[in-house]
């Protein structure tokens, strides 16, 4: 089970280039969406024998469903609204998924695909980090992302997946230094997220660093996992104070000290927490005021403009025109009221359940643990991103979310056929 013999030899070659690529060269994280799903396109005679049913007796109903509901609503207020094209872009890597499962079934890439892919693009990552904000002095390190946000996030999702892969994905039969480099990725993914200035994703490395830790070590007595636990998460303090004062540090401050002023006068201090806290209490009235009809997108953009500058009174030293709540399901509601919420939610809410269901399949193994763990933290993940950004508004969060977890997804029906779940 460890293993998986592929009849197409380039497949995890050039799949694995693209993965490593997903935040160092433009555009890659959306190539990789597509190159899958033309594959499983190309191959998709027979799906629903190797696909579909294979899926559903694993337990992934609730991914099915819950990508179907999103998908139905969004493409239907889209249509009822007249909505332009750029609006249903949104739900492209949705429209791919299944596809891009048939493409990693009918390939059947060896599974270090998933752990070095993503150790590499860690690795490769942190290396960019660094050069622009080491070297370059540019400041916070965005890769090749157009928001520093996105970059910093999404290298917390490729260390989860290289820690995940050095504890579960790898045997006595690999060559040692294939753990040291998923190691070697974990590390360099939380110092890129470190790099790039994005409190919001600095939570989520304490809370994986934590959950990975008890996962792994679940053998051992509660005392030593504790230990452990506290040894990690003080290995990621000393790499916050490693890095340029300005980038985290500094920030970190700032952003405790905009929290307080808000919470004490409501001033808008700063560009991050103060503004964030004044535009969901904004969010929250609007909701309040079209809770089920919500305010159209373009209507939402001028509604959250207008309150924000009537309450602020340009306190907010940024200028310019605020268009999002910066809150993944707040953002939601206010655009297409609380159905709108109800779609995000039962896409989150699906995804979880569905990984979490199959994980119970086959607890004794390793492998298949680790690889559902994946798929059930990326959804965490996302969910916690989404406190201070608008996730499912961003082409990377998207197909990040979609490619990766499909791919989780189509390892576990091919562990499945490889050899029943034990009960």
């Amino acid at each position: 089970m460890e293993k998986i013999d592929t009849p197409y030899r380039y497949f995890p070659w050039f799949t694995g280039a693209l993965m490593a690529g997903v935040l160092v060269v433009p555009g890659f994280y959306a190539l990789l969406s597509l190159w899958l799903a033309l594959f499983g396109a190309w191959h998709v005679r027979g799906w629903t024998q190797r696909i579909w049913r294979p899926s559903l007796a694993i337990g992934a109903m609730p991914i099915w469903v819950g990508m179907a509901v999103y998908v139905l609503f969004g493409v239907t207020t889209g249509l009822f609204h007249g909505y332009k094209a750029a609006y249903f872009e949104a739900y492209v890597p949705m429209f791919l998924a299944p596809f891009i499962v048939n493409a990693v079934v009918v390939a059947r890439p060896p599974v270090k695909m998933l752990w070095l892919g993503a150790a590499t693009a860690a690795v490769l990552a942190g290396l960019v980090g660094s050069y622009q904000s080491l070297y370059l002095l540019m400041g916070r390190a965005g890769g090749v992302m157009n928001n520093v946000i996105m970059f910093g996030d999404l290298a917390v999702v490729l260390a989860m997946v290289s820690a995940f892969g050095a504890f579960f994905g790898v045997n006595d039969a690999d060559p040692k230094w294939m753990r040291r480099f998923m190691f070697l990725g974990a590390a360099m993914g939380v110092w890129a997220s470190l790099l790039s200035g994005s409190k919001g994703g600095w939570i989520s490395i304490l809370m994986l660093s934590v959950i990975l830790v008890w996962m792994a070590l679940r053998h051992w007595h509660w005392v030593r996992r504790v230990a452990v636990a506290g040894a990690v998460l003080g290995g990621v303090v000393a790499a916050a104070f490693l890095a340029p004062p300005d980038l985290v540090v500094n920030r970190i401050s700032q952003g405790l000290q905009g929290a307080s002023a808000w919470f004490t006068t409501g001033q808008i201090t700063e560009g991050s927490v103060s503004i964030r806290l004044e535009k969901w209490k904004q969010a929250i009235g609007m909701v309040a005021d079209k809770p089920l009809t919500g305010w159209t997108t373009e209507g939402s953009v001028i509604e959250i403009d207008k309150r924000l500058r009537q309450t602020s009174a340009g306190a907010y030293p940024g200028g310019g025109r605020w268009t999002q709540t910066e809150n993944d399901l707040l953002q939601a509601a206010i655009v297409h009221g609380v159905p709108g919420l109800a779609s995000c939610l039962f896409l989150y809410i699906g995804f979880l359940w569905g990984f979490i269901r199959i994980r119970q399949q086959d607890v004794q193994n390793a492998l298949w643990v680790g690889v559902a763990a994946v798929g059930a933290l990326l959804v965490v993940l996302m969910l916690e991103f989404g406190l201070s950004v608008v996730v499912l508004g961003r082409n990377a969060f998207r197909h990040t979310l979609i490619a990766w977890a499909m791919l989780a997804l189509a390892y576990l029906i091919l562990f499945r056929s490889q050899r029943p779940a034990q009960k």
